[in-house]
């Protein structure tokens, strides 16, 4: 398994929590598997970047939207830190937690 992503920050509010994880390649494999764990059939790019990882440097300055029934989730990636952004109401935030500890990092 990949190694996890280090979380740098995070916080909840009103139906939305966001994490912002440091900016590290493992987060194309390591993100396939958090859809997967919410609920998400079609991973559209993510499962071609399990064959073919681009470079994550390349990625700055850019949103990305996945959404299905349960979950409304913006991953933004800066210079250096990845955001994910995620709605959702709270009877699904153990299950959202569930995924996000399987590819974070809190230490």
């Amino acid at each position: 398994m990949n190694k996890k992503l280090k979380v740098i920050g995070s916080g909840n509010k009103e139906g939305r929590s966001f994490f912002i994880f440091n900016k590290e390649e493992s987060f194309f494999s390591l993100f396939s598997s958090f859809l997967i764990n919410c609920g998400f059939r079609n991973l559209g790019i993510y499962e071609d970047y399990q064959e073919e990882k681009p470079d994550i440097k390349l990625f700055n300055n850019k949103v990305e939207n996945f959404k299905n029934e349960e979950y409304d989730i913006d991953i933004v990636y800066t210079n250096n830190s990845i955001i994910l952004i995620i709605r959702t109401n709270p009877e699904n935030y153990k299950r959202l937690m569930s995924g996000v500890e399987n590819i974070a990092d809190f230490n």
